[in-house]
């Protein structure tokens, strides 16, 4: 109808990618409950990625106050 090739939301919990009457949609759920999220590769193909903590290789992580 407004001549996009597709449609990209967020922030709704479930993580999906779909189409739907010809529509790409693509739905990157949320980092907080789903830990999940959209990567689009060098070649174009679009996928969704989930953090797992049992994953992670991040050992220590510090947060420096950059104001002091």
């Amino acid at each position: 109808k407004r001549g996009f090739d597709g449609v990209i939301c967020g922030h709704i919990h479930k993580a999906e990618i779909k189409t739907i009457d010809g529509i790409v949609y693509m739905n990157d759920g949320d980092w907080v409950e789903s830990c999940s999220a959209l990567v689009e590769h060098h070649d174009g193909r679009w996928e969704i990625v989930y953090w797992h903590r049992s994953e992670d290789n991040v050992d220590d992580v510090t947060i420096r106050d950059k104001q002091k």
